[in-house]
């Protein structure tokens, strides 16, 4: 399938005769073309390809090698359906894809009723690749090592895919184990999905995108495995962009319809993985592919409208998404070819054609824009945004630039106020965190900072009603007031006390004996000599468990996004820099294919 002249016309021809063969009603495998005893039939196999030779524009002799070896599947097929029925094992083409070498096929004849690790055995055994370094792929989907073949959608006479994952490059040490990369790249996106320091949903301008909790932890999860696939892509590492890909597909199909059917990340992922399956050869995936494309073509026309004009409104440039429908309608004409649709895939090949001499830029205007500082990323993106004018483009990056800082710096902001939310705590009616600038009013009246945040917490917020609470539930001495939210309030208060001269622990014992309240809590050391007369030191144990588990929860945090964010393109909209030399070569490929067709 992979564009190769001399192997992709002989499939050209195979295709042709395929489909003749059908519309007549061919068998190859009965009567006057095969005979149980005498076998083939030659001279009725030639007068064939010679009736077929003139339709398909193709000499008798290569349409007489198409049609034997159409006849030997045929035969093959029927054997294998047969052993079937009388043994119950199924034959299966296993598809062993390797970074290093050419693609290997196996036939292998096995019961159903194997697990997916029975399989991976299997190949080891054959292939001397450890089981530990294959992932199996079948209808889209990453088989399981523990559940059976057959309860897993696989059937006789199918395509199971064996990719093994490559051993680390020099730049990728990190990640020594891809396949224990896969499972942590899942386990870290869902340890940093709700924490908005580390992982944020944003918008093409830069805006962050408020969905509920639940909901914002599967798309996280999924984006950053589409993320991972997109890197190993961008290396030519098909096999392992593909495995990357359907797990996030997976990942997908657990978040809300009406979320996906807003967002455009999902008819991506079906691009790239269609696109995944073509550079790889695997053609028993086109019927997947198909369904794919479909789809994304659906979501395409959703998101920017059926001419890109919803996208021309919002963003006012389309040149770069069009590089994303230039690929669509690449693959969709290849699909079309392998289904022997031969106009219908010619006129969308000549689309794509003129869709990619439109998205073309000059090198030159690449080379002046990184001369001025841009990256080679956005000098593509800025000059197809804009035709191809170089001032234009360094005017749309800039923009482009700063709109995304304004939107982050106010995301940003909004993130530091969320915190400061959350260390003071919940509120009893589980739906909003205790208002940080309320407890400032209700200290500013004269109450002590925990008093205030307990009465708002059990108050929701209503700051009347919690004036109310204070009077009733007079503040806990300081022994009895220790819940988590008020030891985390005292430890960020210190370094203000710290920093007026007051030694840190007594500056600990002071907020807390004060209920929070800074003020009384300075007065207090300085009347004392800059120590607190009836402290409680026990209280600075449980202070210290609280400051050393946010420490290790920050710790494993940092940890996971290193690891998540490690080989990850921090370059916006990278997943719109297509150079599009690869699509053209294959287009090329392709037309010459169905263009001699009008010779």
């Amino acid at each position: 399938m992979n564009p190769c002249s001399s192997n992709l016309q002989k499939e050209d021809i195979i295709l042709q005769i395929r489909d003749l063969l059908r519309k007549n009603n061919v068998k190859l495998w009965l009567p006057p073309y095969y005979n149980e005893k005498s076998g083939s039939s030659q001279d009725d196999l030639k007068n064939l390809a010679q009736d077929y030779s003139t339709s398909i524009n193709a000499s008798a002799d290569e349409c007489f090698e198409a049609i034997l070896e159409l006849q030997r599947n045929s035969l093959e097929n029927l054997k294998q359906n047969n052993h079937y029925q009388e043994s119950g094992e199924a034959t299966l083409k296993i598809k062993v894809l390797h970074p290093n070498s050419p693609p290997r096929m196996l036939t292998k004849e096995l019961l159903l009723s194997l697990r997916g690790c029975d399989v991976k055995d299997i190949i080891s055994k054959e292939t001397s690749i450890s089981p530990d370094k294959l992932k199996l792929i079948h209808a889209g989907k990453v088989l399981s090592d523990v559940d059976n073949l057959s309860s897993q959608g696989v059937k006789n006479g199918q395509q199971i895919l064996a990719v093994t994952f490559s051993e680390p490059t020099p730049e990728m040490k990190e990640t020594e184990d891809q396949i224990r990369e896969l499972e942590g790249v899942k386990t870290d996106s869902q340890l940093l999905a709700l924490d908005n320091q580390y992982m944020e949903l944003e918008d093409q301008f830069g805006n962050i995108v408020k969905i509920p909790p639940e909901e914002k932890k599967a798309l996280i999860v999924a984006m950053a495995l589409h993320e991972k696939g997109r890197t190993s892509l961008k290396r030519e590492d098909y096999s392992r962009a593909l495995v990357f890909f359907l797990e996030a597909d997976e990942e997908f199909k657990r978040c809300n319809a009406q979320i996906l059917n807003s967002v455009d990340n999902y008819a991506l992922l079906d691009l790239d993985i269609a696109w995944c399956y073509f550079c790889l050869q695997s053609v028993a995936n086109l019927p997947e592919a198909y369904e794919r494309l479909k789809r994304c073509e659906e979501r395409f026309h959703s998101s920017y409208g059926p001419n890109l004009e919803r996208l021309q409104a919002l963003k006012g440039a389309t040149g770069n998404e069009a590089a994303l429908l230039m690929r669509l309608h690449l693959l969709q004409a290849i699909v079309l070819y392998h289904k022997n649709k031969r106009n219908e895939a010619l006129q969308l090949l000549k689309k794509a054609k003129d869709e990619l001499s439109v998205l073309k830029v000059d090198d030159n205007s690449i080379t002046v824009l990184v001369e001025l500082g841009y990256s080679m990323a956005e000098a593509r993106l800025g000059l197809r945004a804009t035709g191809g004018d170089v001032n234009k483009a360094a005017n749309y990056i800039d923009e482009n630039r700063n709109s995304r800082v304004q939107a982050r710096q106010k995301a940003k902001a909004e993130e530091i106020l969320q915190r400061k939310r959350m260390k003071l705590g919940m509120c009893v009616d589980g739906k909003q965190y205790v208002d940080p600038n309320f407890v400032k009013i209700l200290v500013n009246m004269g109450y002590n900072k925990e008093a205030a945040r307990v009465a708002l917490k059990h108050c929701n917020n209503v700051i009347s009603d919690s004036v109310q609470y204070i009077q009733e539930h007079p503040q806990p001495g300081p022994s009895q007031s220790r819940s988590i939210e008020f030891l985390a309030l005292i430890n960020d208060l210190v370094p203000e006390l710290q920093a007026a001269g007051f030694d840190p622990t007594m500056s600990k014992l002071a907020l807390h004996k004060h209920g929070g309240d800074i003020m009384k809590a300075a007065e207090d050391l300085l009347a004392n000599n800059g120590t607190v007369v009836d402290a409680d030191m026990s209280l600075l144990n449980d202070i210290e468990k609280v400051v050393k588990k946010e420490e290790e929860n920050r710790e494993k945090k940092d940890e996971a996004f290193q690891r998540i964010a490690g080989d990850l393109s921090m370059v916006d909209d990278d997943h719109l820099d297509l150079t599009l030399s690869q699509e053209e070569n294959f287009l090329n490929q392709y037309l010459s294919l169905l263009e001699t067709d009008r010779t």
